[in-house]
């Protein structure tokens, strides 16, 4: 049997996630976002009484990398082998498709991007996203170690293209946010997003 991507991840359930943890604690309108021919979009417009307040992307990333080889091979074949370790370029993947849908909508970044990662990957979390972006592992002293500076410089400039990012776990053992990152790309996109979060934002947010 076929396993279809959309049976790994269920997209709407995961947007339901976001509405639960993220939209609903702090009091704000997401308005869905209906697909075009144009091309990809953002899943939400973020709603206020002035109007569009921001946009919101959820993605979801998974590694099917093994679970495609599968799919593909003949029956009774040996699947796998040697690679570098995916979640670094699986997270910046979603990262990139997320700039170009908020570019889409918000070219000359007028209105806040917030990026919303659902991993159902138990041997990932928050501290993956923050290595991602920086391309440093940071110790518990503080000090920090250079792991993953090529993918890091990869994004290079996209990274600030979203203004705050948002890790959700949701996993057989967690279904919690994992934690914020705001970039301060734009201090006016900060100083709404705070005033607008203010219900579920720790006082003080992860800074790339």
């Amino acid at each position: 049997m076929v396993i279809m991507m959309t049976d790994r991840t269920n997209e709407e359930r995961d947007l339901a996630l976001v509405e639960e943890l993220v939209a609903i604690p702090a009091g704000i309108l997401l308005e869905r976002i209906e697909a075009t021919p144009e091309g990809p979009r953002p899943d939400f417009r973020i709603q206020s009484r002035g109007g569009v307040a921001g946009f919101c992307e959820v993605k979801s990333p998974r590694d099917d990398w093994l679970d495609e080889q599968l799919e593909q091979a003949p029956p009774n074949t040996i699947v796998g082998g040697g690679r570098a370790d995916p979640t670094f370029n699986r997270v910046a993947r979603n990262i990139e498709k997320a700039v170009k849908q908020f570019d889409a909508v918000n070219p000359d970044h007028d209105v806040p991007n917030v990026l919303v990662i659902v991993n159902h990957d138990a041997d990932s979390g928050f501290d993956d996203l923050c290595e991602t972006l920086t391309g440093e592992l940071r110790a518990d002293t503080g000090e920090a170690h250079p792991t993953n500076l090529r993918v890091a410089t990869r994004l290079g400039d996209k990274r600030q293209r979203i203004d705050l990012y948002c890790w959700i776990d949701n996993d057989q053992d967690r279904r919690d946010i994992g934690g914020w990152l705001m970039t301060d790309s734009v201090p006016e996109h900060t100083a709404a997003l705070r005033t607008m979060l203010v219900n579920v934002l720790p006082r003080k947010s992860s800074a790339t």
